[in-house]
């Protein structure tokens, strides 16, 4: 188990707040980043915003499906309650109710097992 700064072991809000730093800003990057980029060598038109927007959502949601499992099973390494691990993922944004059709866009391979 991974001890925090003071000896405690790592709390929810540390893990969730891990998942967003691993997680989001890359996605916001992605889509962002892509975007900008694109107009500094194509310059502004609905066409040239549109593709990259696209291009950036499916980087960004690729790399979410990807890395959710595993940020998921380092939590669990970690010794964090799943239950309220998924409770906080989902008030902060990081990741979809259990059941919703984005939920199951998750990408696993073996030994991900949550």
């Amino acid at each position: 188990m991974e001890k925090g700064p003071s000896g405690s072991r790592m709390g929810v809000a540390q893990a969730v707040l891990v998942g967003h730093v691993l997680v989001t800003i890359p996605t916001l990057v992605f889509v962002l980043g892509l975007t900008f980029l694109g107009y500094l060598l194509f310059g502004f038109n609905r066409v040239n915003l549109l593709v990259l927007l696209l291009i950036g959502a499916v980087l960004a949601w690729t790399w979410w499906s990807l890395l959710i499992p595993k940020w998921r099973n380092w939590a669990h390494r970690q010794d964090i309650p799943p239950d309220e691990l998924q409770k906080w993922a989902v008030r902060t944004g990081l990741v979809w109710p259990k059941g919703w059709i984005f939920e199951k866009t998750e990408i696993r391979f073996k030994g991900e097992d949550n």
